[in-house]
C-alpha cells in the first residue's frame, strides 16, 4: 500500500530533522574538544591548535645540550620560588623567560629586576595566566622533529591546574613553535632523558596512566620523543612525590649521579638498589653507566640541580656537607662551574623543580659513539660523528677538528672530513701499546656557535687505552672445499677456515661469484671449519671465494676461488629430465653431475 503525499512529506521532515540534530550534536563535540586543547590569549584573539604528530625520527635534548634560555614563573604565585642571585646569574648567559599574567605585571617584574641587578637585555616575558612556579613540571618538553627542526610535547599535566597545564601551548603560540598533543599523563620532574633515545622516570608514570599497557607507554614515548629505551624503576625515596629529580640525574649520556645517604637512613636499601640496576644497565655508548654519588645527610636537595650551558646550579642549604656536595659535581663534570645557592629547598623541591630549561634551536649538534677501553688498529683510530648545524648555517671549512693527545703529551688536531650528508671522520694515527690516547671533538658553524664533544672538550675528553699486543688480520682462508658441479636450484655445502694470528675469533664472507655475497658468518673460533650452503638459480661458471675478519674487524684476503659449474643441458636432456624424473635421476648420479 502506498503512503500518501503528506505521509511522504512527514517523512522527508522527519529524516531532515535526524540529519540536522546529529550534525549539530558531532559540530558540539568538536566545539568542545577544540576548546578543551586549544589556548586562548589573554585578549582571546589567538587560538593555536595543538598537532598531533610530529615528523620522524625525533630527537629529544638533553638537559646538559646547549640551552637558549630558562623558564620561571611569577605570574602564578606572585613570586619566583628562586632568589634574585639565581636569576642574575642565569641571566648572565641566556635568556631569562619569566611566566606573568599581564602586561602591567610584567613592568612590575621589570622594576623587580633592576632593583636586583639583573640583565634586562637577558630578559623576556610570556605573559599568560598560570598557577604556580613549578615550570619543570607543567613547562615544554622541547624536541628536534624530523625537519632538523624545534617542536613542543605537549603532556598531561598531572596535576589539577589549567592554566600551568597550558603553557607549552602559549610558549609555542608566541615563539611560533609548532605543539604536538602527547596523551599521557606526566610531569616534568617525574622524567629524564640522555639526548640519544633513553629516559628514566619512576613507576609514578604506570599508576598515573592506568588505560595503558607499559609497553603502550614506551610506544607512546617512542612515538612522540623518540625514546626506544624507557627505564621505569621503583622510586628509590618512598616519597609521596615520587619524582626521579629528587634523588637521579643524567650528567652526561653515560653518567648518571644517585643520592647517597648513611645506612641508618629508612630508604638506604631502595637506594642502594637503584644503584645496582643502573651499574647493570648499558649506556647509549654500548658502556655500562658511570653511576656516581652526592651525599645528602639529612635529605638536602644537592640532586635537584640545573645544569645550564656550561655552569651548574646547586641548591645548598647552609649544611656542613654543601661543600662536599659542590666537590662531588666538579669531580663529576670537569671543566663546568659549579655554584652553590641557598632558598627554601624541600628535599622533594628545590631548584630544578622552579626551572625550565629552553633548548637551543639553533643549537650545533655533535652525535658520536666515543672509543673507549682497548682499542687495538695497525691502521690508526676512526673518529665518527654526525655534525648537524639546526641553526640552518653552514659549517665553517676546516673547523671540524679532532683534538687529540697522549696522557701527558700536547693537543695535536686532525681535520674531520665530510663523508656524505652530516657525516664526518679523522683517524688518529696508530700507537703504541700501552698509550693512553685522549681527545675530543670540535665544530663551529656561521651562526658563530662553536661545539665540543664532550661538551667541555678538553677539560672532560674521552679516552682509551691502545692494546698492550699488536693485532694482525686473519690469515688467508683455505680455498674452499665442495661440489663443483651441480644441477640449478639444488643445495650444495662449502667449506673453509683459517687461522687468526692472536687466536680471536673470526667472521667469514662469501663470494658466490654471481655478483651475490653472505652476510658475515659467525663468529668461529680460530682454525674452527666453516660449513654453510647456496643454491645457484642459473647454469654458468662461477668461481666462488671466501675472507674472514677478526673480532676487531681486521680483514683477510680473499682466499683462492673454486671454479663451480652448473651445466649446460640439450634440449634432449631437459626432455629426460621433464619426462623421466627416475631416469634422469639415474644419470646424474651415474655421470656425478
Amino acid at each position: 500500500m502506498y503512503n500518501s503525499g503528506v505521509e511522504i512529506l512527514n517523512n522527508k521532515l522527519r529524516c531532515i530533522t535526524s540529519v540536522i540534530t546529529v550534525s549539530m550534536i558531532i559540530l558540539l563535540s568538536i566545539s568542545v574538544a577544540v576548546a578543551k586543547n586549544n589556548y586562548y590569549s589573554n585578549d582571546d584573539r589567538i587560538i593555536i591548535n595543538p598537532i598531533n604528530s610530529p615528523p620522524l625520527p625525533i630527537r629529544q635534548p638533553a638537559e646538559f645540550e646547549p640551552m637558549e634560555g630558562v623558564l620561571i614563573n611569577y605570574g602564578g604565585d606572585n613570586n619566583f620560588g628562586i632568589s634574585y642571585d639565581i636569576i642574575a646569574e642565569m641571566a648572565e648567559d641566556v635568556d631569562v623567560v619569566t611566566i606573568v599574567d599581564s602586561t602591567s605585571q610584567q613592568t612590575y617584574v621589570e622594576s623587580l629586576f633592576l632593583n636586583h641587578g639583573v640583565n634586562l637585555d637577558h630578559c623576556s616575558f610570556l605573559i599568560s595566566p598560570s598557577n604556580t612556579w613549578w615550570t619543570r613540571d607543567y613547562g615544554p618538553w622541547f624536541i628536534i622533529n624530523g625537519d632538523d627542526h624545534q617542536g613542543i610535547i605537549d603532556h598531561v599535566y598531572n596535576r589539577p591546574r589549567p592554566n600551568d597545564d597550558q603553557i607549552p601551548n602559549a610558549y609555542g603560540n608566541w615563539q611560533g613553535i609548532p605543539v604536538y598533543d602527547m596523551n599521557l599523563v606526566h610531569t616534568g620532574g617525574n622524567y629524564m632523558t640522555d639526548g640519544q633515545g633513553t629516559a628514566v622516570s619512576t613507576t609514578l608514570v604506570w599508576n598515573e596512566n592506568p588505560g595503558y599497557t607499559h609497553d603502550q607507554i614506551d610506544q607512546i614515548v617512542e612515538d612522540n620523543l623518540g625514546i626506544t629505551t624507557y627505564h621505569v624503576v621503583p622510586d628509590a625515596l618512598g616519597a609521596y612525590i615520587e619524582h626521579i629529580d629528587c634523588w637521579a640525574k643524567y650528567l652526561a649520556p653515560d653518567v648518571i649521579m644517585i643520592i647517597e645517604v648513611s645506612q641508618s637512613h629508612a630508604h638506604y636499601d631502595d637506594i642502594e638498589d637503584a644503584v645496582d640496576y643502573f651499574e647493570n644497565q648499558f649506556s647509549c655508548y654500548g658502556t655500562p653507566y658511570e653511576v656516581v654519588r652526592v651525599y645528602t645527610h639529612l635529605d638536602e636537595p644537592y640532586i635537584n640541580s640545573l645544569i645550564l650551558n656550561d655552569k651548574v646550579l646547586v641548591p645548598i642549604t647552609g649544611s656542613s656537607w654543601d661543600d662536599d656536595a659542590i666537590a662531588s659535581y666538579e669531580e663529576a663534570m670537569p671543566g663546568y662551574e659549579v655554584l652553590g645557592f641557598s632558598g627554601s629547598w624541600y628535599s622533594t623541591d628545590a631548584l630544578h623543580c622552579r626551572t625550565m630549561g629552553i633548548t637551543d634551536r639553533g643549537m650545533l649538534y655533535i652525535e658520536h659513539t666515543p672509543l673507549y677501553g682497548e682499542q687495538s688498529s695497525p691502521s690508526g683510530y676512526d673518529i665518527e660523528a654526525k655534525i648537524i648545524p639546526y641553526s640552518g648555517e653552514n659549517i665553517i671549512a676546516g673547523s671540524t677538528q679532532v683534538y687529540w693527545k697522549l696522557e701527558g703529551g700536547e693537543w695535536d688536531s686532525i681535520e674531520m672530513q665530510n663523508i656524505g650528508d652530516d657525516n664526518y671522520i679523522a683517524t688518529i694515527p696508530p700507537q703504541q701499546s700501552g698509550e693512553t690516547v685522549n681527545y675530543y671533538i670540535h665544530a663551529e658553524d656561521e651562526s658563530s656557535r662553536t661545539e665540543n664533544h664532550p661538551y667541555t672538550g678538553e677539560s672532560d675528553p674521552h679516552s682509551f687505552i691502545v692494546s698492550g699486543s699488536s693485532n694482525d688480520p686473519p690469515f688467508k682462508p683455505t680455498k674452499p672445499d665442495g661440489a663443483t658441479s651441480g644441477k640449478p636450484g639444488t643445495k650444495y655445502m662449502y667449506t673453509t677456515d683459517t687461522v687468526d694470528p692472536q687466536t680471536d675469533e673470526v667472521f667469514y664472507i662469501w663470494d658466490w661469484g654471481n655478483d651475490n655475497f653472505s652476510t658475515w658468518l659467525g663468529p668461529y673460533e680460530s682454525g674452527e671449519t666453516c660449513i654453510t650452503s647456496y643454491i645457484w638459480d642459473e647454469k654458468g661458471t662461477y668461481a666462488v671465494r671466501v675472507k674472514a675478519k677478526d673480532i676487531h674487524g681486521l680483514e683477510s684476503e680473499w682466499s683462492d676461488p673454486l671454479e663451480v659449474t652448473m651445466p649446460k643441458t640439450f634440449p634432449i636432456w631437459s626432455n629426460i629430465e621433464n619426462n623421466f624424473p627416475l631416469i634422469y635421476s639415474f644419470l646424474t648420479k651415474l655421470l656425478g653431475i
